[in-house]
């Protein structure tokens, strides 16, 4: 490693991003905004990978932008078998680069590679050789794709922007009015204070440990439970505000939002559709939907209810298995999938002894709103907890704390 990783809160990653908002401030100097981009990234990537994690990220790279070429403006049905065997090299690589359960190489692959944003770069490659057919009228250079794939500012964590909105916003490059800075560098601190100063502070308080203290009560589950949540939330949207603000200061507002007060989702369809919304936007696009069409397509109509509630599993248990290898990222993909039916199934009964309309105003008022929305926090919540800790010990110290 050239240098210590440079992390968003790093005297390093003000100087790139403040060297990549000057050139595209520059009349003469914007029109190199690309290449200072990919200059940029690159040098953000040296710092966090050794010669092997480069090798490994060149083996991730290489061959999926050789059939996203191929494929660029050409008949979709042409290379159908490329495509299937690319997205099993590509997976599979993935999994062993993530170190998923027996697969872990991290021997001879050091950990640097498995945790920069692999998966961010995969979900935008698969975007990328899906729609290649239709996107002929882009311009494709290994310069955009690495920028595209590498840029610094979603480098880490996201958030998932689509390649024809990375395209455009590359049009829009240039300093951008007094008001829109303002508003930038605004988001920006907001960003910074909210995920580097206020976030650590929950750190502490969601040590398991604190529950097996003599004398622990309530009041001590409940800081326990709460600030992981709390702490995650505000990591994660602080870190997406900084980078949102920093694409805005260059003139790019394509930059997808990522997050809508998630905690004031009434479901866990409504959550999801707050938070982490690239994600969530790229998961039902290029998963459920296309899975939920194929098996409608291959089975009776009396059996496509439980044929998309098939579907809905598979897809959580993608989003789960995203999130971490463990047992525990297993049973939250299985918790969402099953609070989406339990949901669903709820919505219908109150329809039918509701009818639409009443069940409209039944749902509108404000004591089943606010109810509704504490139900989901607490789910979530539940599921976070599950996530955040070794399994066994967390049965051992509810164990403990409950006095069984």
């Amino acid at each position: 490693m050239i240098y210590d990783p440079i992390s968003v809160d790093s005297i390093g990653f003000a100087l790139l991003a403040s060297s990549l908002i000057l050139c595209a401030w520059g009349q003469r100097t914007r029109k190199y905004f690309l290449p200072a981009l990919g200059l940029v990234s690159a040098f953000m990537a040296l710092t966090w990978l050794k010669p092997a994690d480069l090798l490994a990220l060149a083996a991730f790279l290489v061959p999926p932008y050789l059939l996203i070429r191929s494929r660029w403006g050409a008949d979709p049905d042409e290379g159908q078998s490329a495509v299937v065997v690319l997205l099993v090299w590509q997976v599979g690589l993935f999994i062993l680069l993530r170190g998923y359960g027996p697969a872990d190489i991290e021997r001879w692959i050091s950990h640097p590679v498995s945790v920069i944003g692999l998966s961010y770069i995969l979900f935008r490659q698969i975007h990328m050789i899906v729609d290649a057919p239709d996107s002929g009228d882009l311009p494709l250079t290994p310069l955009h794709y690495w920028g595209y794939l590498a840029a610094f500012w979603t480098f880490l964590a996201g958030p998932i922007q689509r390649y024809e909105d990375f395209c455009d916003g590359l049009n829009e490059i240039g300093r951008p009015d007094t008001a829109e800075q303002l508003a930038a560098g605004h988001r920006i601190a907001n960003g910074l204070i909210l995920g580097f100063l206020i976030a650590p502070l929950f750190l502490p308080t969601q040590n398991l440990a604190l529950l097996r203290e003599e004398g622990a009560n309530w009041l001590d589950f409940l800081i326990v439970f709460y600030s992981f949540p709390i702490y995650l939330y505000l990591n994660f949207t602080g870190y997406t505000d900084v980078m949102i603000g920093i694409s805005r200061l260059c003139g790019m507002t394509t930059m997808p939002e990522n997050f809508n007060r998630p905690f004031l989702g009434r479901n866990i369809q409504d959550f999801w559709a707050r938070w982490h919304i690239s994600l969530s936007t790229w998961i039902g696009h290029y998963v459920f939907n296309p899975l939920n069409a194929t098996i409608m397509r291959r089975v009776d109509p009396a059996w496509h209810k439980l044929a998309m509630a098939g579907a809905l599993y598979v897809t959580f248990f993608v989003v789960g298995m995203w999130h971490g290898t463990t047992l525990n990222f297993f049973i939250f993909g299985l918790a969402h999938a099953t609070g989406v039916l339990v949901n669903v199934a709820y919505g219908a009964m109150m329809t039918r002894w509701l009818g639409r309309d009443r069940r409209k105003v039944v749902l509108a008022h404000p004591v089943m709103r606010w109810a509704s929305i504490f139900l989901c926090i607490n789910y979530i919540c539940i599921t976070m907890f599950v996530v955040n800790y070794d399994l066994t010990d967390l049965y051992q110290t509810m164990r403990l704390f409950f006095g069984i």
